[in-house]
């Protein structure tokens, strides 16, 4: 695969973070995944976003890119619970994203790792 082939995604973002920190009292359900428009952006691709807290909750959505959204970020509505439920003192999420290109290669975003605080 040439490095024209290859499609390099930007980390997510959650609208709700402060400073890498997740304030789950202040959240109102529900919260924000922000994919970043990224190159070959097409209309019918899919993506996938996912969220897997340290204690749990492993959640995941897919969206498919419809064509007033190409070369626009993409919101992704994460529920609250699945960052309220079982929190502990201490914890993180790990939240990524991938798509699946025309060619039928997947490509995967880095982590966005962030502090999720009652």
């Amino acid at each position: 695969m040439t490095a024209q082939q290859k499609v390099l995604l930007a980390p997510p973002a959650l609208k709700e973070a402060q400073e890498g920190v997740l304030y789950v009292h202040n959240l109102i359900d529900p919260a924000h995944g922000l994919v970043p428009s990224y190159a070959n952006m097409v209309a019918g691709q899919t993506v996938k976003f996912t969220v897997q807290p340290s204690y749990g909750n492993h959640w995941s959505a897919v969206h498919v890119v419809t064509a007033a959204e190409v070369g626009k970020t993409i919101t992704v509505a994460i529920p609250k619970h699945v960052f309220e439920k079982n929190l502990v003192a201490g914890a993180t999420a790990k939240l990524h994203y991938s798509v699946v290109e025309q060619s039928g290669n997947e490509a995967q975003s880095p982590d966005l790792v962030i502090k999720v605080e009652k």
